[in-house]
C-alpha cells in the first residue's frame, strides 16, 4: 500500500499580489486615509456630544453626593467612548476621557464625590472637541496637564471634597 508521496504546496496568491507592482504609492494611500478620517470627524463629534449629554444627566442625578450606581453608570458611559476620538484624529479628547475615567475610579475607590473635578473634566472634553483639530498644541497640553493635576489631587486626597 505504499507508493510515491506527493506533496502539494498551494500557490500563495496574497504573497503574489503583494509582490506585483502597481497600486497607489504609500504617500497617496496615507493622504487618502487621512482624508477619510477627517471625513469621520463630524460623526465622531456628534457621537461624543451625545455621550457628554448623557454624562451631564448622570452627574445631575448625583446631586453632589457619592452614589455607587451613578458613579458606575457615568464610568460606563464615558469609558464606552474611549478610542473613538483617536480613530477620528482627536487624540487629546481621548486622553481627557481616560483622565475622567481614572478620576471616576479614584472617586469610587474612596466612595466620595467631587462635583467640581467631574465638571472640569466634562468641560475640558467639550473644549478639546472644539479646539483639538485646530492644532493649538500648547493650549491642548495645558488643558491635559490641568486634568492630570486634578486627578492627582483626588488620588492623593484622604479627605472628602466639599462639593
Amino acid at each position: 500500500m505504499s507508493g510515491p508521496v506527493t506533496i502539494h504546496v498551494p500557490e500563495n496568491r496574497l504573497g503574489k499580489l503583494l509582490r506585483t507592482p502597481g497600486g497607489k504609492p504609500v504617500a497617496e494611500a496615507m493622504a487618502d486615509a487621512k482624508q477619510g478620517l477627517e471625513g469621520l470627524q463630524d460623526d465622531c463629534l456628534a457621537d461624543l456630544e451625545k455621550t457628554l449629554t448623557a454624562a451631564d444627566a448622570i452627574v445631575a442625578q448625583a446631586g453632589g453626593r457619592f452614589d455607587p450606581k451613578l458613579s458606575a453608570d457615568l464610568y460606563a458611559t464615558v469609558s464606552a467612548a474611549i478610542g473613538v476620538p483617536t480613530a477620528c484624529g482627536l487624540e487629546p479628547v481621548d486622553t481627557a476621557l481616560i483622565s475622567l475615567s481614572d478620576l471616576l475610579d479614584y472617586l469610587t475607590e474612596k466612595s466620595i464625590w467631587d462635583t467640581n473635578a467631574v465638571a472640569v473634566h466634562l468641560r475640558a472634553v467639550r473644549l478639546l472637541m472644539r479646539t483639538a483639530s485646530g492644532h493649538d498644541e500648547a493650549g491642548t497640553q495645558a488643558i491635559l496637564e490641568g486634568l492630570r493635576q486634578v486627578g492627582l489631587r483626588i488620588s492623593r486626597s484622604d479627605t472628602p471634597p466639599a462639593g
